[in-house]
């Protein structure tokens, strides 16, 4: 059977790809946070550090993993394979329940470059379908419109501190003075992604390595996250809930969009959850 191996460069820094790579098989630092686009913008790694040793007395190593384009299913194959490798003392994930209700498995198929040389990205890609289980089997599907984004990642890359990547300015209309009423419709949960999640939860209790389940910031979402909460609250795990802030909602310059804190608001937030993450920082061993 055809298998290519193709291995990044055990960078740190730069694309997406290589940040990736970097999270399911390079990282090893004390503290870590996982998401999506809202976690690389909204935790200001050096900040959330400098809080927490002062608070504990300590020095700890801490790494944003959080990509952007990278949501729950991805996320939660980063969480599995970051623990299979190494317990961390704490680990961030940043998830909005929306991330639940996807259908869309394409942030989880973009790691199918390691489907032969990494056991949970493999488990992950096969448990989308048959259908997919055997097109990855062959090379051509694995790298199918792949190749050229690890070349333009390796070449371009993001110059990024610690994960962290601000946000700068705002385009929303400052103008606005109200939420949206309009009624939204709601995917139901899809399992695929919430059993992933629930995996993740399930495992990290067992191996007590702590884990905070946490909702950044959005702008006046019309949306809660109630279901994530149940999930969060049947397998123990602490859930920080700051989807819905008025100090964010009353303030849109604190937001490079609608889903996204720029890099003042980055600030205040990290700064808000710190407080909220006190409680948890015991866990730690």
């Amino acid at each position: 059977m055809d298998r290519v191996m193709f291995k990044l460069p055990d960078y740190s820094s730069g694309g997406q790809l290589v940040k990736d790579n970097f999270r399911l098989h390079r990282l090893h630092t004390d503290i870590v946070i996982i998401g999506s686009s809202r976690g690389s913008h909204h935790y200001v790694t050096s900040q959330l550090r400098d809080s927490i040793d002062a608070y504990m007395g300590k020095h700890y190593t801490i790494y944003n993993a959080a990509i952007d384009g990278k949501f729950a299913n991805s996320n939660s194959c980063a969480a599995e394979c970051i623990i299979a490798r190494y317990h961390p003392k704490l680990v961030i994930y940043d998830i909005p329940e929306r991330q639940l209700r996807r259908s869309s498995v394409d942030d989880v198929k973009i790691s199918s470059p390691y489907y032969w040389t990494d056991s949970i990205v493999h488990r992950y890609l096969d448990n989308i379908s048959l259908r997919e289980s055997v097109l990855m089997k062959s090379s051509c599907y694995r790298y199918n419109r792949r190749i050229f984004r690890i070349i333009s990642n390796l070449i371009i890359g993001n110059q990024i501190n610690d994960g962290y990547e601000p946000l700068y300015g705002t385009s929303i209309d400052t103008t606005i003075i109200t939420r949206s009423t309009k009624q939204k419709s709601i995917e139901k949960l899809n399992l695929y992604s919430v059993n992933n999640f629930t995996n993740v939860l399930r495992k990290y209790q067992e191996l007590g390595v702590p884990l905070v389940i946490a909702c950044s910031p959005q702008f006046r979402p019309s949306v809660n996250n109630q279901e994530l909460e149940k999930i969060c609250s049947t397998y123990q795990t602490p859930f920080i809930d700051m989807y819905d802030l008025t100090t964010f909602n009353d303030h849109p310059e604190l937001f490079k969009d609608e889903g996204h804190l720029n890099d003042d608001g980055a600030h205040v937030y990290t700064a808000m959850f710190f407080e909220e993450l006190k409680p948890y920082l015991t866990l730690m061993k």
